[in-house]
């Protein structure tokens, strides 16, 4: 019985760390940046509003995104629209 508890403890405070993204970007910050990341062995290019914008969206799908380049991305990857 503690060993149930225990595992839905467990389970309970992992989910409540997933959900504890900073979502206090600014709306009205415009910096576009063309982020990418790897997904499945394939590189994904999205375009970004500003670096907070894709920060969250890293977070909320777990992975990771860094700046590929300064402005829009040339073409966005088909994925960016999901």
């Amino acid at each position: 019985m503690k060993l149930i508890i225990l595992v839905v403890f467990l389970a309970f405070l992992g989910l409540a760390k997933s959900q504890n993204c900073n979502n206090n970007c600014s709306r009205n910050e415009i910096n576009y940046l063309c982020g990418k990341t790897v997904r499945n062995g394939r590189e994904i290019r999205c375009t970004y509003k500003n670096p907070c914008e894709m920060d969250l969206h890293a977070c909320q799908k777990r992975e990771e995104w860094r700046k590929d380049t300064t402005g829009r991305c040339t073409r966005d990857s088909e994925e960016c629209r999901r």
